[in-house]
C-alpha cells in the first residue's frame, strides 16, 4: 500500500530542507496518527526518522537532483515500515518480517516519487520567492 505521507515528507525534504521536512513530518504524522488505529506517536516518529535520514543523504547524494529523490523514497519507506512494525511490536521486529510487502511499498512509494518530482519542481519555480541581493 503507498503511503503518500512519506512520499509528502521525502519530496519536502528534499525540496525545501530539514527544518522544513522535520515540520512537515511531524504535522502530517500526527494527522495521520489519530486518523489511523496506530499507537499515538508511532507514525510521527517513523516520518521524522525518514526527514532525518533524507536530509542526511542529501548532503551525500544531494547533486543526484532527479534520481536522489526517488532513491530517498525507496530507503525512507523502508526504514519507516521497519520502524513502525519495531515500535507497534513493543520494540522488537518479531520473528517473521513480511519483507516482500515492504520492498514492493518501497518501490511503489518511490514510482510515485518519480512521478511527483516533476509538477513538484515546477510549482516550485512558479511560487518561490524571487532572491533579492543583500546589498
Amino acid at each position: 500500500m503507498p503511503n503518500l505521507v512519506l512520499v509528502a515528507v521525502v519530496l519536502v525534504t528534499t525540496s525545501f530542507g530539514f527544518s522544513v521536512g522535520i515540520t512537515w513530518a511531524f504535522l502530517s504524522g500526527l494527522v495521520a496518527n489519530l486518523l489511523i488505529p496506530e499507537p499515538l506517536g508511532s507514525i510521527p516518529l517513523a516520518l521524522l526518522l525518514v526527514a532525518a535520514l533524507v536530509s542526511g543523504g542529501d548532503r551525500v547524494l544531494g547533486r543526484l537532483v532527479w534520481a536522489y529523490p526517488i532513491l530517498a523514497a525507496f530507503a525512507g519507506s523502508i526504514a519507516a515500515d521497519l520502524a513502525a512494525l519495531s515500535l507497534v511490536g513493543n520494540g522488537s521486529l518479531g520473528t517473521t518480517v513480511p519483507l516482500q510487502l515492504i520492498l514492493s511499498a518501497a518501490v511503489l512509494n518511490a514510482a510515485i516519487t518519480g512521478l511527483l518530482l516533476v509538477p513538484m519542481r515546477l510549482v516550485i519555480l512558479r511560487y518561490r520567492p524571487e532572491e533579492k541581493p543583500a546589498w
